[in-house]
């Protein structure tokens, strides 16, 4: 049987194109560079310290923060020999994402929880009793965007899974 060149080819005839935001490795230049530069050479998945990077369905690599956290050792980047990466990193987040905390958090159902702000190196979870201009039983999440350095510890310490990274674009 003949090998399938292109599988995007065969995604067309099924209707399945669709561009599905992936969190890429931090900093990045651009999904579009990534995709068409990185050579799927699994370098950076065994570089991964906290073993976060994981294969995406077409085979590239991505971030699961359900693995556990970013360290940012840039172990990924210096094991990489495309030119995928940002060089100047100075006040740059890491990915073009913001963290988000849902609905389904314990706390947002008043039911004391949290752990989010228990692994939170940066202390950019707080916990308030004043939520939407009302008081609150339980202390209720805040995220500081400004203070969250993306590393993701908050998502795999969460039992309802309810902190996201929602992709900018």
């Amino acid at each position: 049987m003949e090998s399938l060149v292109n599988p995007s080819r065969r995604r067309l005839f099924r209707g399945k194109i669709q561009k599905k935001n992936v969190l890429r490795l931090p900093w990045v230049i651009s999904e579009q560079i990534f995709t068409e530069q990185c050579t799927q050479c699994q370098n950076c998945i065994s570089a991964c310290e906290t073993q976060i990077i994981v294969k995406d369905e077409r085979g590239f690599p991505k971030i699961d923060f359900s693995q556990g956290e970013c360290t940012f050792c840039n172990k990924c980047e210096e094991s990489c020999k495309q030119p995928l990466f940002i060089e100047q990193k100075n006040d740059i987040k890491p990915w073009p994402a913001m963290v988000d905390i849902n609905d389904k958090c314990l706390a947002k159902n008043n039911i004391y929880c949290q752990s989010c702000r228990d692994e939170c190196e940066p202390n950019a979870i707080k916990f308030s009793y004043m939520a939407n201009g009302e008081v609150s039983s339980i202390p209720q999440p805040k995220i500081s965007l400004n203070d969250c350095t993306q590393c993701g510890a908050c998502i795999s310490s969460c039992p309802q899974m309810a902190i996201k990274v929602i992709i900018n674009e």
